[in-house]
């Protein structure tokens, strides 16, 4: 039985710039950073949803190609305050039909993150096919 998403690992170009985006800008609490070890590591937490950032030079073109990750708030539209506060460049909530309203941001790395208050009942119509704008 699956009890739902317990940790992020992602590969990052920078780690302190990484450490800061999660850090400052989306307000994840920093557990552990280790700089000496191979590769650097960070893990930062956010309630249960714990981050673990690996620093690899840049392996990829491009990070973050084809993976979003939908992580739930409680109150979307106090959320994106929150972001504003801290001088976060975000889009204002919206609604696209498929069941939450959100606000989409990208990390250092590219990696798309959507942050969702899901709908107490899926949409008039719904059909279970779901179509993400991103």
């Amino acid at each position: 039985m699956l009890l739902g998403l317990d940790l992020l690992f992602l590969e990052v170009n920078n780690l302190p710039d990484s450490v800061e985006f999660y850090q400052t800008m989306l307000g994840f609490e920093v557990e552990s950073v280790t700089t000496e070890s191979e590769p650097p590591m960070a893990t930062l937490r956010a309630g249960r949803l714990r981050l673990t950032l690996a620093e690899q030079l840049a392996t990829m073109a491009r990070r973050g190609r084809g993976v979003h990750f939908f992580i739930g708030v409680e109150d979307i539209d106090a959320f994106y305050e929150q972001l504003r506060a801290r001088a976060v460049e975000v889009a204002p909530p919206c609604d696209e039909g498929w069941g939450g309203r959100f606000v989409t941001l990208e990390d250092p790395d590219r990696y798309r993150f959507f942050f969702v208050t899901w709908h107490k009942t899926a949409p008039p119509g719904d059909n279970g096919q779901h179509t993400f704008h991103t």
